[in-house]
């Protein structure tokens, strides 16, 4: 594994270019600058695995808000020849371990496509599949109507997507593993609006999303391997399937 330090541009354009750009659609993923800025600012850790040939063929990307204690995996990808070849779940232990131990999160959170929401493409993937990986890792679904913000001007949200607990550190319920505490989760996600969309927004997909993170005792969790009991937002109503 290589983690991509602040300067390497040339291995960064690399990943961004055969990985991100080539497997996420244009609404979820950030620009190259954006992505960039982030490693500078130390706010973002870079994991690739290359080949023989020193090329990326699998990255995972985090973001780290050191506001609210919260980590996300903002992508993980793996090229098309190398995948079922172990090299996703090598990175999810970097992300369970060396990631950890770097940020000590309160929370580690991931987004994903809800099956009923998004098909599966030949080249971006099976929502499916990736559900089942996540859950295999001992992933979690918050249940909220989440939606990912717009990530920049002229882009649009991305509704019907589902936020995902990879770790709890030291805030979530270890004992049941039912509920996480909405402080950490409020206020990374209010920091990720005000990033992105430049600002709390306060429309009705919103304040359904603030709802269901402010119910007393915490956010509920929810297995992945049952699809139809995850929460599905759509544009101006909650929803579920």
């Amino acid at each position: 594994m290589v983690h991509v330090g602040d300067g390497d541009d040339a291995l960064l354009s690399r990943v961004y270019g055969d990985l991100l750009l080539a497997y996420f659609p244009a609404n979820e993923l950030e620009s190259f600058d954006e992505l960039r800025s982030g490693l500078a600012k130390d706010l973002r850790l870079v994991t690739t695995i290359v080949n023989e040939d020193s090329l990326p063929v699998a990255v995972a990307v985090g973001d780290w808000s050191p506001e609210s204690g919260v980590l996300l995996l903002a992508y993980l990808a793996v090229h098309t020849d190398a995948r079922s070849s172990g090299l996703g779940g090598w990175l999810m232990e970097e992300v369970s371990g060396g990631w950890q131990r770097r940020f000590r999160p309160r929370l580690t959170l991931t987004e994903l496509e809800h099956p009923l929401a998004h098909e599966s493409d030949e080249v971006l993937g099976d929502p499916v599949a990736r559900l089942r990986f996540y859950a295999r890792c001992g992933g979690s679904a918050l249940d909220v109507p989440y939606f990912q913000p717009a990530l920049g001007s002229g882009m649009d949200r991305v509704y019907g997507m589902l936020l995902v607990m990879l770790s709890g550190g030291a805030e979530a319920d270890e004992r049941s593993g039912a509920k996480v505490p909405a402080g950490p989760v409020r206020e990374f996600m209010e920091r990720y609006f005000l990033d992105t969309e430049g600002a709390i927004p306060v429309d009705l997909p919103a304040r359904r999303l603030w709802q269901a993170m402010d119910r007393p005792g915490g956010i509920p969790l929810l297995p992945l391997t049952d699809v139809r009991r995850l929460p599905l937002s759509v544009p101006g109503r909650l929803g579920r399937p």
